[in-house]
């Protein structure tokens, strides 16, 4: 099977991480007694004052700033929940538990735990349950194209892509069969006398330098058995062959994990194969309304550019994650996730005490058709400590002659978006448009 459709099949499932008690959204409160007075909306945060503001900004936002990122300090807004997730919630919420095993119980659809007692032994599974099932979560989603997008700078303002790293396919399609809120059927898509929790397709590769036309394409099947792990179906073109692997979300190479861990943009890891720790909550500056879609890059005419984002304060509880699975437990993650919305905030990735990468996600949120917010990724910055080698192009061999990638000052910066820095892309959300037929693995080779 292509090694990069494989890379892909892992970065969908393994899409990576509050201060009192709650009930139901409220708005988020500093938990620091000078970080109302020192955050004032209206405040522009760039590279001339940043260190000020050390302390709320996710190490990935930092990185962002120093090649030329703006953040605008805007209100902290409440975001409630739509009113289909809030319905589920108060529905079924009484009735979740959790067993000896910490594998969450008579689960339906809305938030499972929507009060968390931060002093509970159990209260960061809790809060992983809270994230995974989350109301960010959609019913369907369809998006062409998707992918990791590869790009590089040498100084502030000057951004290049890096399509020898872009890991693209030509559109993702996902269906939630389980814990729908949004679009009819609810809350479960047919009988599902399966199992699934959702599914997910992944059409032919777009073109890239690399020679991959057309690597493949792929289906993946998320259970709701806890102890079930994914499967991966892929197709080859040249073999005309589909061939089923279990795609273990955690058993990756040093080299995949460059690329899968930060996308966790609708297919979230699976929770019950990490083991959590609560580590406390903090203030934490976040996006969550994006004024554009995609976020996070804006085209100049010769070069892309960092533009202006709206952040605000929020609370986050510091969720660590550690891999069960033996041989893994060195791949830790921190997730910062949200108190009142629980989608994450920023998220740092360690093998052993090494941090080897940093994510922050750009949120957009919408009003619900009902009631309420709904949530979309509208871009998302991954930062990898271990840069890879620089392309042979022309304009990137330009870039580093006159600038210099060893520069103290300015050295290579790589990173990569989920989103295409351009706008002819095609998103559904909640369409009810989405198919079953799609998923069946057979159809890869029509």
């Amino acid at each position: 099977m292509p090694s990069r459709l494989i890379a892909l099949a892992i970065l969908v499932s393994v899409a990576v991480l509050g201060s009192a008690s709650h009930s139901y959204p409220q708005a988020a409160q500093p938990s620091s007694p000078g970080a109302a007075n020192t955050l004032l909306p209206g405040t522009l945060i760039d590279s001339s004052n940043d260190p000020r503001y050390t302390q709320f900004l996710p190490a990935a936002v930092q990185a962002a700033i120093r090649y030329g990122m703006k953040i605008r300090l805007v209100p902290t807004q409440r975001l409630d929940w739509s009113a289909g997730f809030t319905k589920a919630t108060e529905k079924y919420s009484s009735q979740v538990g959790l067993d000896q095993e910490d594998d969450i119980t008579n689960y339906v659809a809305g938030a499972p735990f929507p009060t968390v007692d931060v002093s509970d032994p159990k209260a960061a599974v809790k809060i992983a349950y809270n994230w995974h099932m989350g109301p960010f979560m959609p019913d369907d989603f369809s998006l062409a194209p998707w992918g990791s997008f590869a790009y590089s700078s040498a100084e502030p303002n000057n951004i290049q892509p890096e399509e020898d790293y872009n890991y693209v396919c030509d559109r993702l399609t996902f269906l939630r069969f389980a814990h729908r809120t949004e679009v009819d059927p609810l809350p479960t898509f047919g009988a599902n006398s399966q199992g699934f929790e959702w599914k997910a397709r992944c059409n032919e590769w777009t073109a890239n330098p690399a020679g991959d036309l057309g690597e493949g394409s792929g289906v993946w099947l998320r259970y709701l058995d806890p102890h079930r792990g994914d499967e991966f179906y892929g197709f080859n073109p040249e073999t005309r062959r589909v061939r089923r692997t279990a795609s273990a979300s955690i058993a990756v190479s040093e080299a995949c994990r460059s690329c899968h861990q930060p996308y966790w943009a609708y297919a979230l890891p699976k929770t019950e194969t990490y083991r959590y720790r609560l580590l406390g909550t903090t203030p934490l500056l976040a996006c969550m309304t994006a004024s554009e879609e995609p976020a996070g890059l804006k085209q100049q005419t010769t070069s892309l550019t960092l533009p202006e984002e709206p952040f605000e304060l929020r609370n986050a509880y510091i969720l660590e994650m550690t891999p069960k699975a033996a041989g893994f437990g060195n791949l830790r993650g921190l997730v910062f996730v949200d108190t009142e919305a629980y989608v994450w905030l920023a998220a740092e990735f360690f093998d052993a005490s090494e941090r080897t990468a940093v994510a922050v996600p750009l949120w957009r949120s919408h009003p619900s058709p009902a009631g309420g917010n709904l949530f979309d990724l509208a871009g998302e910055f991954y930062i990898p400590s271990r840069q890879p080698p620089t392309s042979g192009r022309a304009e990137h061999s330009a870039i580093q002659t006159r600038n210099g990638i060893t520069s103290p000052n300015y050295p290579r910066w790589f990173f990569r978006t989920l989103r295409p820095a351009r706008e002819d892309f095609d998103q559904k959300i909640n369409s009810g448009d989405v198919g079953e037929e799609i998923f069946n693995p057979q159809t890869l080779a029509r």
